[in-house]
């Protein structure tokens, strides 16, 4: 259990650094929509927070992030974090910005969304490729 719990963990700071570390802090393409990414991770966080995790892995998911970390993977890591912040009250400050893999030359956008929460505050950092599939995602 351990040994998965870090490989699931390892996965998505790798994936997370990767994005980041590519992106810098670029403004957003014109292949994106500040309003329809924000809207998206903002129904990424409502989906988790309803727990109904297979619509978020099979909707939302990109096949990178499914392979990175799957519906047990969100179960045993993940639903636990968002279960220790207690009831969401509502969403704080959003932000909005682009990247670009420099292997690739995929755009992609990153959206940083804070969340308030019974017990404590949250903070999402979610990114989506052109299809509007995660492909990144990080909470702390």
């Amino acid at each position: 259990m351990k040994k998965s719990m870090f490989r699931i963990l390892a996965c998505m700071f790798v994936l997370a650094g990767l994005l980041s570390g590519c992106a810098g802090s670029r403004r957003l393409s014109d292949r994106f929509d500040e309003d329809e990414v924000k809207k998206a991770a903002e129904e990424v966080i409502e989906t988790l927070n309803s727990g109904d995790i297979d619509a978020l892995v099979e909707e939302r998911w990109s096949a990178v992030m499914k392979s990175a970390l799957d519906e047990d993977g969100i179960k045993g890591q993940i639903l636990p974090i968002i279960e220790e912040l207690g009831e969401f009250e509502e969403f704080d400050k959003e932000a909005v910005t682009g990247g670009k893999d420099a292997d690739t030359e995929q755009e992609f956008a990153v959206a940083v969304i804070k969340a308030k929460y019974e017990k404590r505050k949250a903070q999402f950092t979610i990114s989506f490729d052109e299809d509007m599939k995660v492909v990144g995602f990080f909470i702390k």
